[in-house]
Formats: structure tokens, C-alpha cells, sequence
């Protein structure tokens, strides 16, 4: 992980008040990139929030398991926490039936704000991981009300994960779209134009948008490279 992360930069880079995009294009896995954030977080002693909308706890763990860390013993230490709002409202169908897409949108955010409060009175230093956020379209919320969501944690480190696929008009693509131009870096897995290779799974593309942290490194605007699974290796 330490060599994915030095390719993005994020080894070198403060991301407090920092928003990175991942787009996991449909038929390409990007857990790798998430692996690289989260390690990168924890050796910097960063709490980690996750907000659920896609997948699931057991997903990220499995996940951490092959990567060298352990999600779940993390979250015993308390340096995990985890918010499912899918579960949360579900528990109510009721509740949702009677509601607004603004109310359940606030519902949402009171909630991860709560939680995160309780986290930065222990640590000062947050990751939030949110996957993925384009699921509150399921409730009416439309692309204002899905982006105001993540407006209020400029603060903390903001990792937002979407899957989008190859339509182009779903709600999934559109909020990408958005999200791509007020990240900060904007990272994008697709697979391969060709199809199958024995020697490569698919191509990533890193897009850093401050310019002062460009000029600083020396790194081109927009980067790609070919990637192996399970290995990962980027060439």
C-alpha cells in the first residue's frame, strides 16, 4: 500500500480539508485505492469514519484482511466507526413513507454528525469514507441536496467513493460528474478498452486540481497508469 499511496501523493500531501473522488467504473475494482487512503490514515494515527451507502462493514473488512489491516478489532480500539443510514432508516419503513427528501437528507446528516462530534472530541484528525453517495437518490434527493451533504465537513479528510456505470444519464454519473470538479484529487478506475489481458485488470487515472500542490511535486495534471489484480501493481 505504501507504493499506491506514493503514486497518488496522499504520503506527501495534508488532506485535512481535503475532498478526494473515487470513481469505480462498473466491471473495475478500486479497493486498493480505498486500502491505500485508510493504511495512509491509520500509520498517521487518523480516525476513520465510514457512512455505508453501498457497501457493507463485512465488505471492508474482508477488504482490510487482505491488505494488512483489521477493521473490525480496529473498531473495538474505538478508531473505527461505523454508520450504516440505509439500516438506520430502514428500521422505520414508516417513518420514511411520512417524510420529505429534505427531512430524511437532514435525518442523515444529523446522524453522521453526531457521530463524527463524538470521534473529533478523541481525535482532532478524521478520515470520512463515504460509499456511496449517490443512494439517496433512492429517497428524491436530487444533486443539491446529495452534494450539501459533504459541504459541511471541510475540515476533515472527505473520501467519497462512487460506482458509476455506463449509462451515462444515471443519477450515479451525473453526481460524479459534480463531485469531480470540486475535488481536490479526483482518482478514476475503468477497465480495460481491449477486454480481458493476462498481464493488466485495468487503468487509473489521478487527477490532482491544486495547482500550488502540482507545482510543488512536479506531477502532471492528470496521470495514468495500468493496474494488476490481485497484486495491484502500477505500471
Amino acid at each position: 500500500m505504501d507504493s499506491v499511496s506514493n503514486v497518488l501523493g496522499i504520503d506527501k500531501v495534508n488532506m485535512d480539508g481535503k475532498l478526494i473522488c473515487i470513481e469505480e467504473q462498473h466491471d473495475t475494482n478500486a479497493n486498493f485505492v480505498l486500502s491505500s487512503i485508510i493504511s495512509n490514515a491509520l500509520k498517521r494515527n487518523y480516525e476513520i469514519c465510514f457512512v455505508l451507502f453501498h457497501n457493507t462493514m463485512n465488505h471492508y473488512h474482508n477488504m482490510g484482511t487482505k491488505f494488512g489491516y483489521n477493521l473490525t478489532l480496529l473498531k473495538e480500539k474505538g478508531k473505527v466507526t461505523i454508520i450504516e443510514p440505509m439500516k438506520i432508516i430502514a428500521f422505520n419503513m414508516e417513518y420514511i413513507y411520512e417524510q420529505t427528501a429534505n427531512n430524511i437528507v437532514h435525518d442523515i446528516f444529523v446522524i453522521i454528525k453526531s457521530e463524527l462530534d463524538k470521534i473529533i472530541q478523541s481525535n482532532e484528525h478524521v478520515v470520512i469514507i463515504i460509499d456511496d453517495l449517490s443512494h439517496i437518490y433512492n429517497f428524491g434527493c436530487n444533486l443539491k441536496e446529495s452534494i450539501s451533504l459533504i459541504e459541511y465537513y471541510n475540515v476533515s479528510q472527505l473520501c467519497v467513493v462512487m460506482h458509476t456505470y455506463k449509462d451515462e444519464n444515471s443519477f450515479s454519473n451525473i453526481l460524479t460528474h459534480g463531485l469531480k470538479y470540486i475535488a481536490h484529487l479526483f482518482i478514476k478506475t475503468e477497465p480495460l478498452e481491449t477486454g480481458y489481458s493476462s498481464n493488466a485488470s485495468g487503468n487509473i487515472t489521478i487527477n490532482w486540481k491544486i495547482d500550488d500542490v502540482r507545482i510543488k511535486y512536479n506531477w502532471p495534471e492528470i496521470v495514468k497508469y495500468k493496474f494488476t489484480h490481485p497484486v495491484h501493481r502500477l505500471y
